[in-house]
């Protein structure tokens, strides 16, 4: 193989390989924007946090996945929904849950007694 043909091939692979890598990049919810199918969103649950403490979504079924990175349970509460729990993780789990809503602004927390008056809630913004 010429050498012109050797920097060729490798042009296309590192084409080829860069597009992929940027293919895997993107939105994915975290910064509490509708992630691509326009409503799921991922929440981290810490000691005493939520990450992002904000979100926002279309009305109707919101998909909400909670990783656990902290070490004790978490949960995730919308309280206009009637205290609804909409999901629960264990330390070191990520679960999901859904729960239908109307247009408004929702109060999100986490029930585990303590943890809502440590700092555990956030606001839900639904359109």
């Amino acid at each position: 193989m010429s050498m012109r043909q050797t920097r060729t091939t490798w042009l296309v692979a590192a084409t080829a390989g860069a597009a992929l890598a940027l293919a895997g990049c993107g939105d994915n919810g975290d910064d509490g924007a509708a992630a691509a199918d326009g409503d799921a969103h991922h929440l981290e649950a810490g000691d005493m946090y939520f990450e992002p403490d904000a979100l926002s979504a279309p009305a109707g079924e919101i998909e909400i996945t909670l990783e656990n990175v902290g070490g004790v349970e978490h949960d995730f509460v919308v309280e206009e929904a009637g205290d609804e729990l909409v999901v629960h993780s264990d330390p070191g789990e990520t679960n999901t849950g859904t729960i239908e809503l109307e247009a408004g602004t929702y109060t999100f927390y986490c029930d585990v007694p303590g943890h809502r008056e440590a700092g555990m809630e956030g606001t839900l913004e639904v359109s």
